[in-house]
């Protein structure tokens, strides 16, 4: 099976080895240290881009420059992987989601929700992790399977509210208007999510090369309508020089990736949850 996934890289960190994982440098056309890997500045590319637009530089890299039949993106430090989840974790985390929701009552800002994450305290057993997803790649795929995606995690308050204090409010509602402009059938599925618990983050998922198509031609003509308008709105004047906008659309595109997710499983897509590993050693 032809497969693409992109693992983002910014910094020096283990490099996960698989013939479906391809190492990319996010931002590597702005960026001073050479990580040996491939550069998300080859080919047509939004490399520039990076310190406002994260991983979706290496996103848009993959959509433009590659042909698979199914293709994906992880993180440096956060892969997908294959585990039984026992109902006793399960149990736990439920408990612990309603005492840090009635705690978060007080401390609003701390709303972050919680994640099915499994950590990894080594570089080895971070590489076996990513091996052991890699390596089952074929058979979650087979049967027409549409997009693999991580477990959500669950926010105390809606995404809209939480998510506000990092893009700020004149900036979703730009996105609810460009939204509801540009896809209207998109819109109400983006509305619920908006105002729903649930998150699929990190921008991580392996889609099909239709969906995936379709994904980023959505997201990326958003992103680049918000990047035009906040400038016209005089909301910011330059995106590319001013600090206020750092990360934002970032955090914009994982807001509709987590509705674009949604959609998908509302429109009966086949869609397969799988939990995530992350490396908790800093890098």
């Amino acid at each position: 099976m032809d497969i693409k996934i992109a693992v983002a890289y910014h910094k020096k960190s283990p490099i996960l080895k698989h013939p479906y994982l391809i190492p990319i440098h996010a931002g590597k056309a702005i960026s001073d240290i050479d990580l040996g890997i491939q550069g998300d500045d080859e080919g047509e590319n939004i490399s520039f881009k990076n310190p406002w637009y994260c991983e979706m530089t290496v996103m848009y890299w993959l959509w433009k420059n590659t042909q698979a039949e199914y293709k994906g993106l992880m993180h440096y430090r956060r892969v997908f992987t294959i585990k039984k989840t026992l109902v006793l974790y399960r149990i736990l985390l439920y408990l612990k989601f309603k005492l840090r929701r009635i705690c978060s009552i007080w401390s609003p800002y701390s709303s972050v929700g919680i994640k099915k994450q499994y950590k990894c305290k080594s570089d080895d057993k971070f590489q076996k992790s990513a091996e052991l997803f890699a390596s089952n790649l074929d058979n979650l795929l087979k049967n027409g399977t549409n997009i693999i995606v991580p477990y959500p995690g669950k926010f105390y308050m809606s995404i809209r509210r939480t998510l506000c204090w990092h893009v700020g409010h004149q900036n979703l509602e730009l996105m609810d208007k460009i939204v509801k402009e540009m896809y209207p059938e998109f819109f109400p599925f983006y509305d619920k999510a908006m105002n729903g618990l649930k998150f699929y983050n990190a921008n991580m998922f392996v889609m099909d090369n239709n969906t995936f198509d379709n994904y980023c031609t959505m997201i990326f003509n958003i992103l680049e309508r918000h990047e035009k308008e906040v400038c016209k709105s005089h909301i910011l004047i330059d995106i590319t020089k001013e600090k206020a906008f750092s990360r934002v659309s970032g955090y914009l595109a994982e807001m509709l990736t987590n509705a674009y997710i949604q959609y998908c499983i509302a429109k009966k897509m086949k869609v397969k949850i799988v939990p995530v590993a992350f490396l908790s050693q800093k890098q």
